[in-house]
């Protein structure tokens, strides 16, 4: 099971399956042994196998891994020689105990091993008899038996056993580089596309505000506008009131001369026509003063109008950017979603 840390893969957790395909490995370890007439097996860093055994000969299979102790012998062996291959970073070649010849080699990504291809059971010489006359007692083989297993094994050149080691080498690792590199590329591309996800979503609780905002604007200059009507109806209510005032005004004058032609009688009258002379005079001043107040009420609608249309200018441009933004945001989700989908 992959696992990540800081962003990065925890190599210590990273498996042989996790980054190459094991059925190719297999079908790949298959053919190789059956071209270079060799045996060939894939394990992991434990030494637990991870593919099947490519054509293991018969000396080997069916005599030497039938004894307990041939078994574990041959165990130590793949041990000594894929510890030599890890720490020298390449294919390793030698004798196995039964006097065959053997090859390990690492798997390693970034300086980290994470299995052993182990490949060989083949001689570059005849065959050691007087070995395998030691031997076959010790592991409770028959002698004859084992001595004639041996002399089917094909002899190849050394030199073609370390060619063929290299190329084994080779192909695997660049297997094992490239689904890590996969690996890499699938992890950043989920993080890439979770990231335009969330990035997305702010973009697009941006933009609503932004159309809340316009809108809310839009309402705004309608409401101005509904102030600056009200107040030429106030203008037009004062100049009434006004003209009220100036009558009123005339009618207490009236009234003034009438009660002095009047004399005594005319005192009382005289007094209510100053009430009204008062009454006028105070609602001229009050009207002047409301008249004054709505200019100035006119001059700070017709600023707030100015600058609210800027407003609204401004929430408009930001509103169509939003959503342009939105809209490439949208497209970059979609193009991380389907990067993907490439590496899952």
């Amino acid at each position: 099971m992959v696992k990540y840390r800081d962003g990065k893969i925890h190599m210590e957790s990273l498996e042989v399956g996790d980054i190459i395909d094991i059925d190719v490995l297999q079908k790949f370890l298959d053919n190789f042994a059956l071209g270079m007439n060799c045996a060939a097996v894939s394990v992991d860093r434990e030494g637990k196998e991870v593919t099947r055994p490519s054509y293991y000969r018969n000396f080997c299979e069916g005599f030497i891994h039938k004894s307990s102790l041939g078994d574990s012998r041959c165990a130590e062996c793949h041990n000594r020689m894929g510890e030599e291959a890890v720490k020298n970073g390449k294919p390793f070649v030698g004798p196995c105990h039964a006097g065959l010849i053997d090859f390990a080699a690492p798997i390693m990504v970034n300086g980290y091993h994470l299995g052993t291809v182990l490949g060989g059971q083949i001689l570059d010489k005849e065959p050691d008899y007087d070995h395998i006359r030691k031997i076959a007692p010790e592991l409770g083989i028959n002698v004859d038996d084992l001595s004639a297993a041996a002399g089917k094994i094909d002899i190849v050149a050394k030199r073609n056993i370390e060619a063929a080691a290299e190329v084994l080498f080779v192909v695997v690792n660049s297997l094992a580089e490239s689904g890590y590199r996969n690996l890499e590329i699938a992890y950043q591309s989920n993080t890439l596309a979770d990231n335009f996800m969330q990035i997305s979503q702010a973009v697009e609780s941006i933009s609503s505000s932004a159309v809340e905002i316009t809108n809310g604007q839009y309402e705004l200059e309608k409401e101005i506008r509904g102030v600056g009507e009200l107040t030429e109806e106030i203008k037009k209510i004062m100049s009434a009131v006004k003209g009220i005032a100036n009558k009123t005004k005339m009618i207490g004058l009236n009234a003034s001369i009438e009660a002095a032609r009047l004399g005594e009688m005319g005192r009382s009258f005289a007094v209510v026509a100053r009430e009204i002379q008062h009454l006028s005079d105070s609602t001229a001043e009050t009207t002047t003063q409301v008249t004054l107040l709505n200019q100035n009420i006119e001059q700070s609608l017709e600023t707030t109008l100015t600058n609210s249309k800027k407003t609204l200018e401004i929430t408009e441009n930001q509103s169509a950017a939003t959503e342009e933004l939105f809209a490439t945001v949208q497209d970059s989700v979609k193009l991380a979603e389907e990067i993907k989908t490439l590496f899952s």
